[in-house]
């Protein structure tokens, strides 16, 4: 297929039936573009100076302003910015009309462009996070909003494995905590530092590594967490266990995540969402004129929503697919239950507007790779999960929370993975 058959067959499996839905807000954004009002989810993507405004007590959110300063020799201003993509909304909503009709669209260059764009703001966003906050979530995704505060949790135990000593690279891939000490990437990420010989991993002489969960846009990197040990590479899929250093108990500590440890019932079209560090790949399909307009940031944290494709075999390996990764190869990243918020799955490929490719961890539960290392994998059934959450929270409200406390948590770890109870800290 040529680009404006790709471009036009994602935009019908990802907008589907909500076609003239979307038209409408590319619309509305567009008018407000007008009054000089850009919406914060548009300036997410394409501006990138991200500051937290502070609102009524307890309420945080994350807005992203323009940085004069940061604007290249030649580059237009903010104004003319603002409204050269205003034009592509408007090209954009023009496309997502002309879909609606049976029939393949006759669309023209700019429209094609304006449709792609429509893509990347609306149907598969690649949002940041800054100071652990989540930036501005598109109207197409208020269901990634209304999960916005245990996205946030969960992001803290996702991060970059950082280099000292290696001859070209300063960090090798993401990676999340699946227990206390224990971390899982790829195979592939893990022989930037390590290498397997007669049967025994070991470190690459004269690199040292550590994992960094703050390393996310205009960021700081820290010296965070040490990666101490290798537990062992998977024989048969592409996967590591890093033994690392157990995080710090304080309100910013990164958290285990909780692995699914069974298929959900529903593999097609599930809410999921992916938490990686995507990098540039130089063999992908993306225009230049997109890599201009969304500034070309890459190797920073995001969150990519999307949806489950089903599964496929492999000789006797399972696969998962995903649409959740158009921005890059963000190889080691964390696929995250929507509803559970529990790992489905660990990021393997993925190619610019295709489906990816992920381990279903679950088919790992009884693996002996991950009994020698102690990794659990969650029991709990989505029904399950909100009646002992109601008992919990209700229990928090008793004048006997402190004396259960621990054997509730323990408890909670045996269901899901994790010994946070909600309310319970």
């Amino acid at each position: 297929m040529d680009r404006r058959q790709v471009v036009v067959q994602r935009a019908r499996e990802i907008f589907a039936e909500r076609l003239d839905d979307v038209a409408h807000m590319v619309r509305q954004d567009r008018q407000g573009m007008r009054g000089w009002e850009e919406p914060a989810h548009v300036r997410a993507v394409v501006r990138r100076t991200i500051q937290e405004v502070y609102g009524s007590p307890g309420t945080t959110t994350v807005t992203v302003t323009d940085a004069e300063f940061g604007r290249g020799a030649g580059e237009p201003d903010r104004g003319q910015q603002r409204e050269a993509t205003g034009q592509l909304l408007e090209m954009g909503a023009a496309a997502l009309e002309k879909l609606a009709r049976p029939n393949m669209p006759d669309l023209s260059a700019e429209e094609v462009l304006g449709l792609e764009c429509v893509l990347l703001l609306y149907g598969r966003p690649a949002l940041l996070v800054s100071e652990g906050r989540l930036a501005s979530v598109p109207p197409f995704w208020n269901l990634l909003e209304d999960q916005r505060e245990d996205i946030e949790m969960v992001q803290r135990g996702i991060g970059r494995i950082e280099l000292l000593g290696h001859p070209e690279y300063d960090w090798a891939g993401t990676g999340f905590l699946v227990n206390e000490n224990c971390l899982l990437t790829t195979r592939r990420t893990a022989e930037v530092f390590a290498e397997e010989r007669a049967g025994q991993v070991r470190f690459r002489p004269g690199i040292t590594t550590w994992m960094d969960y703050n390393s996310q846009y205009q960021g700081v990197p820290t010296a965070g967490y040490r990666v101490r040990g290798i537990f062992g590479f998977h024989p048969t899929y592409d996967l590591a266990l890093l033994e690392v250093e157990p995080p710090q108990f304080n309100e910013d500590a990164p958290v285990p995540l909780a692995l699914a440890g069974q298929a959900p019932q529903r593999l097609e079209n599930r809410p999921v969402y992916l938490v990686s560090y995507p990098v540039r790949d130089a063999r992908r399909n993306e225009s230049e004129r997109i890599s201009r307009i969304f500034r070309d940031v890459y190797n920073v944290k995001r969150v990519q929503p999307g949806f489950l494709r089903g599964c496929f075999q492999f000789e006797n390996v399972q696969f998962l697919k995903h649409d959740c990764a158009p921005l890059g190869n963000s190889s080691g990243g964390c696929l995250l239950d929507l509803e559970t918020q529990q790992v489905f799955g660990l990021q393997l490929y993925s190619r610019y507007l295709e489906t990816s490719t992920a381990v279903p961890l679950w088919a790992l539960r009884d693996d002996p790779l991950f009994r020698r290392a102690g990794v659990t994998f969650a029991e709990a059934t989505t029904t399950d999960l909100k009646t002992i959450t109601s008992q919990i929270e209700r229990l928090t409200r008793t004048r006997y929370w402190n004396e259960v406390r621990n054997t509730i948590g323990n408890y909670y770890q045996k269901a899901f993975g994790t010994n946070a109870p909600p309310n319970g800290s």
